[in-house]
């Protein structure tokens, strides 16, 4: 029987469609390897664009921060000075730290707003709590705080992975493309053998590329 099939010409018809199905699958297989590695592009560049967005907004932060601190230490510096004005005897002192209290403690205490405004800033030795200022600063920007751009940076290393894999079973089907277009040219003792050996890689091939997709796609928790 196997000679038959050998002999037959409609093996000839076989192979080919095989062939022609196995080029499919195999221009397939490149072409989703190819938008895999494009996506774990496009991950690592919007954990770059997220991390310097993060970054900025985080230096601002800090930026505006010691921006108040500053005026809150002249407010406070001032305020040392108008209460010592008051608690001398010299008169024109009083009546300079009464001028000071009126005019220029209420513009400094505004432009070192919130720190000298906001009771919660005051900590117990006339000092500003800094920390929670910033903490507040940060609350303020939530998309930006919420930025996670190390999330970004494993999905493409996930995307790289996957990409190195389905590469291998790219190289399978083309190995089985090989054989298949072989036993086209072979004499016709071994035409069986090599069409076994092509369509036998092919699937190992196609089963391969089936797993590595299903495991990474799980890893991913269902994104392509």
């Amino acid at each position: 029987m196997l000679k038959r099939l050998n002999e037959s010409p409609r093996l000839d018809i076989i192979i080919a469609i095989v062939i022609a199905v196995v080029s499919v699958t195999t221009a397939f297989a490149a072409w989703r390897a190819s938008m895999v590695s494009s996506a774990a592009g496009d991950a690592i560049r919007q954990g770059l664009i997220d991390a310097l967005k993060k970054q900025a907004s985080t230096n601002e932060d800090w930026r505006k921060m010691y921006e108040e601190a500053g005026y809150a230490q002249t407010y406070a510096v001032a305020l040392a000075q108008v209460e010592a004005f008051e608690n001398s005897s010299d008169k024109t002192a009083q009546a300079q730290a009464s001028t000071m209290r009126q005019y220029l403690l209420p513009n400094l205490q505004l432009v070192a707003d919130p720190l000298t405004t906001d009771e919660k800033y005051l900590m117990s030795d006339g000092t500003y709590d800094l920390d929670l200022r910033f903490a507040d600063l940060e609350a303020a920007t939530p998309d930006l705080a919420a930025l996670d751009p190390e999330a970004s940076f494993k999905l493409s290393d996930q995307y790289s992975s996957e990409q190195r894999w389905l590469t291998v079973g790219v190289i399978l089907l083309a190995i089985s493309l090989f054989w298949l277009a072989l036993s086209e040219l072979s004499v016709k003792s071994s035409r069986l053998v090599t069409f076994a050996i092509g369509a036998g890689i092919y699937l190992f091939g196609l089963i391969w590329f089936g797993l590595v997709e299903l495991i990474f796609f799980s890893i991913r928790g269902g994104a392509l």
